[in-house]
C-alpha cells in the first residue's frame, strides 16, 4: 500500500513536470534567463527533463519574475 501510494505521488508529480515544462520553455525561460532568448529547439529539448524534475523551483521564480 505504501509503495503504491509512492508510485501514484511521484507520477503525479512528474506529470505536473512535464504538464509545466511545455509553457515554461516556450515562453517562461526567456523571462528567467535573458541570454535564453535567443535559443533554439536543441538547447530546449536538452534542459526539457532538468525542467520537468525541477518544476516547483522554476514556478517560484517564473512567478516572482516582473515583466
Amino acid at each position: 500500500m505504501l509503495v503504491a501510494i509512492f508510485v501514484y505521488t511521484l507520477t503525479l508529480y512528474a506529470a505536473l513536470g512535464v504538464a509545466f515544462a511545455v509553457p515554461f520553455l516556450i515562453a517562461g525561460v526567456s523571462r528567467i534567463d535573458p541570454h535564453a532568448a535567443g535559443a533554439g529547439i536543441a538547447f530546449r529539448l536538452l534542459v526539457f527533463p532538468g525542467v520537468a524534475a525541477l518544476w516547483p523551483f522554476l514556478l517560484r521564480r517564473w512567478i516572482g519574475v516582473r515583466p
